[in-house]
């Protein structure tokens, strides 16, 4: 009995975190398309208070990766910056870095990954984002 009412909170815990990270996703997702990015990270740092949390990174990443399916558009860099806004809120500062690689046709392609330390969170392994040139580190209230 006492195994099922672990399981049963250990589930409405994980729901409750997908729920909030679906409407996180979804309102970075609408932000980034109304008003760019350096507004959903000014909106990052005054909305996200540092509050010690006891969830773990790769239940965060794990979210993003999930609900990024549901939401439309839910790109590399809104990935990126929820998943940032997450760890924020848990206490634990990351970087958004921007990097750029160029195409074989000659086109320019950019990708967005989330840092903490020199540990890629979410955007890729190590062996994929070589090829990109990292141009920016991003971090919410900085210009």
């Amino acid at each position: 009995m006492l195994r099922l009412r672990r399981r049963a909170a250990l589930a409405w815990r994980h729901g409750r975190l997908l729920a909030q990270c679906l409407a996180v996703v979804a309102a970075i997702r609408i932000g980034l398309a109304l008003f760019g990015y350096r507004t959903v990270l000014d909106h990052i740092a005054k909305a996200a208070p540092a509050r010690p949390s006891g969830t773990h990174a790769h239940l965060h990443i794990w979210c993003v990766k999930h609900c990024s399916r549901i939401v439309p558009g839910a790109t590399c860099l809104t990935q990126a910056l929820a998943l940032h806004y997450l760890r924020a809120r848990a206490g634990h500062p990351t970087r958004v870095r921007i990097g750029v690689r160029q195409r074989e046709d000659g086109r320019i392609a950019a990708h967005a990954w989330l840092v903490d330390g020199d540990v890629v969170l979410i955007g890729g392994q190590d062996e994929q984002l070589a090829r990109f040139t990292p141009l920016i580190d991003l971090q919410a209230g900085l210009r």
